[in-house]
């Protein structure tokens, strides 16, 4: 029996990661800066990102699925 326990390569881009989360919401929604980079950290512990370029990645990504932005980091 084959069980795939995970797809996902072991060592996926930040591209990759921010664009599977913000894909998971729906469109007109509001994407949390904070929250997304905090996922991003939980699941790519291995990035050298900063969170600088991380909010870049999202808000490249985020308004071409139809998303809005939510600048809280300071929250």
């Amino acid at each position: 029996m084959n069980v795939l326990t995970n797809c996902r390569p072991s060592k996926v881009s930040a591209h990759k990661l921010v664009e599977e989360l913000i894909l998971q919401a729906g469109r007109g929604q509001i994407i949390s800066v904070k929250e997304t980079i905090a996922a991003v950290r939980r699941d790519g512990p291995h990035l050298v990102e900063s969170d600088c370029a991380l909010v870049e990645l999202i808000v490249e990504i985020a308004p071409a699925f139809g998303l809005f932005v939510g600048f809280d980091l300071r929250e």
